[in-house]
């Protein structure tokens, strides 16, 4: 994917998503302090995409950084511990999605109102480990969903993505 963010100062920044191994510029025999080898390596990769797309490759003037995307995979849990417990990005690394800090500021008030309302501190742990798992591992299955469409040929507005987002984690709520 291309995807191109508005900085002050009329500046562009450009982001080109790619599928592929951490190592990915050594495996291409790629110099990521040589600008002029990174952008022919990505015009080679995104080759037969529209030349309004591929001009922000060619017109770049910066340098590139490559920011590889960490995440644990949908469903992750651990064994309970107790007193101590995971929050946010600790707790489910995703990819930007735009859910990870809503989910970790959830988990902050679930966790704080866990300890309010149990008697003991295992026991609000458990009570806020059973509520934020499930919709941790809904979170990171739509987060999953929608990297792998927009790798894939599949084009998804911002609006939808972040209502199918929402939806996949309300799914997942206890209800009452």
């Amino acid at each position: 994917m291309l995807s191109a963010q508005r900085n002050s100062g009329g500046h562009i920044r450009v982001y080109a998503g790619l599928v592929a191994p951490y190592d990915w510029h050594v495996t291409a025999g790629v110099d990521l302090d040589d600008a002029a080898a990174v952008r022919d390596h990505l015009l080679t990769v995104f080759d037969g995409w529209h030349d309004s797309l591929l001009d922000l490759i060619r017109e770049s003037d910066g340098g590139f950084v490559n920011r590889p995307l960490h995440v644990l995979p949908a469903g992750h849990t651990w064994d309970h511990v107790p007193g101590v417990t995971l929050l946010g990005d600790a707790a489910h690394l995703m990819p930007p999605a735009g859910i990870g800090a809503n989910l970790a500021m959830l988990d902050g008030a679930d966790l704080a109102e866990a300890v309010v309302v149990h008697g003991g501190i295992d026991e609000a742990v458990r009570a806020y480990e059973n509520r934020m798992l499930p919709r941790a591992a809904a979170g990171a299955q739509a987060c999953a969903d929608l990297i792998a469409g927009m790798s894939g040929d599949m084009v998804v507005g911002a609006n939808s993505a972040r209502r199918h987002l929402n939806e996949r984690i309300r799914s997942a709520q206890p209800t009452g």
